[in-house]
């Protein structure tokens, strides 16, 4: 070794330290001050790397343990670089302001300082070649193990897994089958695997369960866990099995760890290995930021035919990426048997089946909410019992007992989790990736968790492919599911539950705007009120009604006139449709709200006003008999008049119903009179054959058939029937209600006994197929065909008649209903 080389080369060195230093501390404080050429950024980011790698090379060359031709190379380069280093010194003099230069200087010389962009350039580029130099020295160096012994050519299997077996593990055996076979493939191809699904689904304890046993059935396989949650984590990994195997020591933890590591896999590991790669939730975060020495996570990962690769991530398009060619394996919840062994492993062992599947539904069998609520309960000494109804008492109780924290197996022993907190970190990854599917989630969760139709979700004038791509990614991370033709969509209760957190935690503003959001989209959406349903009005308002209900619940903080007026909307619209099927109580109420809302807002003349005004009068009239609907259509009718004009088909409509109302207090001449000028009117305007006026003319035939004017009454329904057969279709309801009301007209009549038979036969079938067993329409008809039985002579069959419709209201759905309860009593009273 040449002593004279060494002490130049040293003294170079510590000279290109203190020069690099000063020209660092001078590009921070230039740059702090505004924005600088780009060449400027180069540099002040390449030479901290030259004299961190400088000062760690002193050591060894001071000590004698390079060799004299290697120090001789590298005395040329570390001179080049230093004269390199001094050029700049003298560039930077002329452009950069000196410390005591005024404001005014140093936006001069900002301005200066982009002439001497490309030089500086030039040598940016010049002291890059140098790095490269000195860092394919280095890695030889190091890959020589100049201070850290050689690991053995021949080593026995290395275990590396920083978690012990999860003892309360169960199932799963499908799964662990599937591995199994995705890890079989072709002679010379690397084994792959990736396991999706929902945070909390249990992906990681499956890979962990997965190690233990295949160190059982491999003694020669080694096992390895890398964490790639994060880039610092995923190195801390790369760094602590780099020198646990010997390839560098705790001091040489920061040089190339991954490369010598990635290198020593491939070529010199000696026998089979499986790394379990954790956590590869973020695709930015594995495939794109850069560790310290330049690479991204995935240049890392090693290859080699008999290493195996387990992945686990919550986006099943990661996990396409990362597995291919093999497929992805989907983690799905807990089956049943699954769910009760894990249950039984954690909670009293005295707790019954029946509450233990309770317990499990609530949670929908997701091992996460599982163990979670297992931890509670444990921790706080209650029963399940106690939990379930604790979770049953509302949105803000489900949410505190989500987002209850604890230690989980298999996570990082320094932090507590939550079902709540491990989904925010998807939440907020995906609010980073793509914010529509941020919105998409948010909106969603104020809906029931089934059944959610597109047209809820997708906003008025989208791209199409931009909500398809937003709903993938939900998809992707297993927040949401849909059919075939993504026209229908759904998501777990618990997601719902972790997203209101997630919302509330950053701002109770976010809730309130989200919530504002599903409410306007449901009442946009859920059909207008209508006179003459039509078959797609029942199926669109059967859709939607159970997300109206859920809205129309929530308790808005500080409601602004346009979440009102939307609720009065809704209130209004989803009311008719109640009305329609049976639930006629409910229609009334949410007409009377809707009212109320609109008077408040918009006062007694807007249009919408009058609407739920006049729905709330006929079925005051129509429904309830309520002498109160007399004064509210009197109104009705002076105001729309006034604002409408006296020919306006929604001011003759008002006339007939308050007709109606008039009828039911007795006055029936006066009932007659106005009903008749309400026809006369809609057939100059709107014609004999509209459905309205056939409405119109309904009304007159009623109120003529409760003054005995039986012929001019029969005579009229039956224009009506035949009217509404021909506008309608055979099964449309409008259709069977004016049939049921001709059948009844004719059965008063003993010459049209058969006629009104065969009439009420078919009405009833098609009611019954139409509007249900059990529907106020269906319950009328059959009343009234019992009793043309008993005018008949047949009161056995009316009898049989009356037990069978008492069997069906007790079978359906509507039994709680008051008008089914009213029309059962009469039924009854029939049987006495």
């Amino acid at each position: 070794m040449d002593p004279v080389t060494a002490v130049g080369l040293v003294a170079a060195i510590a000279q290109l330290i203190e020069i690099g230093n000063k020209v660092t501390e001078r590009l921070i404080d230039f740059t702090l001050e505004g924005d600088p050429p780009r060449a400027f950024k180069q540099i002040k980011t390449v030479l901290p790397l030259i004299v961190d790698g400088l000062q760690r090379m002193q050591g060894p060359i001071s000590a004698g343990h390079i060799a004299a031709q290697t120090q001789t190379a590298l005395h040329t380069v570390v001179q080049s670089c230093l004269s390199e280093t001094q050029e700049l010194t003298i560039i930077l003099d002329k452009a950069l302001p000196s410390h005591e230069a005024s404001s005014w200087e140093r936006r001069k010389k900002a301005i200066a300082s982009l002439k001497y962009d490309k030089k500086i350039e030039k040598i940016a580029d010049a002291i890059n070649g140098y790095i490269n130099i000195l860092t394919f020295y280095r890695v030889v160096d190091i890959s020589q193990n100049l201070n850290v012994e050689n690991p053995p050519a021949y080593q026995k299997a290395f275990w590396l897994v920083p978690f012990d077996r999860n003892v309360s593990f169960v199932g799963r055996d499908a799964i662990f089958d599937e591995i199994e076979r995705e890890l079989r493939v072709e002679e010379g191809v690397q084994p792959k695997a990736a396991l999706c699904g929902l945070g909390g689904i249990g992906k990681s304890q499956i890979a962990l369960e997965y190690c233990y046993r295949r160190r059982k059935e491999d003694e020669r396989c080694s096992v390895f866990w890398l964490n790639a949650a994060t880039v610092p984590r995923f190195e801390e990994s790369l760094n602590r099995i780099a020198n646990e195997c010997g390839l560098v020591s705790k001091e040489e933890a920061g040089t190339d760890a991954a490369g010598l590591l990635k290198h020593w896999l491939e070529f010199r590991h000696q026998g089979p290995w499986l790394i379990v790669i954790d956590n590869v939730d973020d695709v930015d975060v594995f495939y794109k930021e850069k560790m310290r020495i330049g690479k991204t996570p995935s240049e890392c990962i090693p290859h080699r035919a008999d290493g195996s690769l387990l992945f686990t991530t919550r986006s099943s398009d990661i996990a396409f990426d990362v597995a291919t060619p093999a497929k992805p394996i989907s983690i799905q919840e807990m089956d049943k048997v699954e769910g009760l062994q894990l249950a039984r492993k954690r909670l009293p062992s005295n707790t019954s089946e029946e509450l233990l599947i309770e317990l499990l539904e609530v949670l929908e069998f997701i091992p996460l909410a599982i163990t979670q609520a297992s931890a509670f309960i444990a921790k706080r000494r209650k029963s399940v019992q106690y939990y379930l109804e604790q979770y049953r008492k509302s949105d803000a109780t489900r949410t505190k007992l989500l987002s209850y924290e604890f230690t989980d197996h298999g996570r990082s022993w320094s932090s507590m989790e939550s079902v709540a907190k491990t989904w925010m970190l998807s939440f907020e990854t995906i609010r980073e990736s793509n914010p529509r599917a941020a919105d998409l989630l948010c909106l969603i969760t104020f809906f029931q968790h089934q059944g959610v139709p597109a047209i809820l979700l997708q906003s008025e004038g989208e791209d199409e492919f931009d909500f398809q791509d937003a709903a993938a990614i939900l998809k992707a991370f297993s927040f949401i599911d849909a059919d075939e033709a993504d026209s229908v969509f759904s998501t777990h209760r618990l997601v719902q539950l972790a997203t209101k957190w997630w919302l509330d935690k950053e701002a109770s503003s976010e809730t309130e705007k989200w919530a504002s959001a599903a409410l306007r989209s449901v009442a946009t959406q859920f059909p207008e009120p209508n006179s003459h349903p039509t078959t797609e009005y029942f199926t669109l308002g059967e859709i939607l009604l159970p997300h109206a209900e859920l809205i129309l619940q929530h308790e808005f903080k500080t409601p602004s006139p346009e979440v009102e007026l939307a609720r009065a909307k809704l209130l209004k619209s989803s009311g008719r449709y109640l009305h329609w099927t049976g639930s006629h109580n409910e229609g009334r109420s949410r007409f009377e709200q809707s009212m109320q809302i609109n008077l408040e807002y918009l006062g007694e003349k807007h249009i919408e006003t009058m609407a739920s005004t006049g729905l709330l009068g006929w079925t005051l009239a129509a429904a309830d008999e309520d002498p109160k609907a007399v004064p509210l259509l009197e109104r009705l009718v002076e105001l729309r008049k006034e604002v409408l004009g006296d020919d306006d088909f929604r001011t003759i409509d008002a006339l007939s119903d308050l007709a109606s109302a008039i009828a039911t207090t007795g006055n029936l001449l006066k009932s007659e009179t106005m009903q008749r000028e309400a026809l006369a009117r809609s057939e100059r305007v709107l014609g004999r054959q509209h459905g309205d006026t056939l409405n119109c003319m309904e009304h007159l035939a009623s109120v003529l058939n409760d003054q005995d004017k039986e012929a001019e009454a029969t005579s009229l329904q039956r224009k009506v029937y035949a009217g509404n057969l021909e506008l309608l279709g055979p099964k449309h309801r409008n259709v069977l209600t004016s049939g049921c009301n001709l059948a009844t007209m004719l059965s008063s009549n003993e010459e049209t006994y058969d006629e009104s038979y065969e009439l009420f036969k078919d009405i009833i079938q098609k009611q019954r197929e139409v509007c249900g067993h059990d529907h106020r329409d269906t319950l009328v008809s059959f009343y009234n065909f019992g009793n043309l039985l008993g005018k008949m002579d047949s009161p056995e069959k009316g009898r049989d008649l009356f037990i069978e419709v008492l069997r069906d209201i007790e079978d359906g759905p509507r039994k709680n209903f008051a008008t089914t309860q009213s029309l059962k009593r009469m039924i009854e009273s029939c049987l006495w």
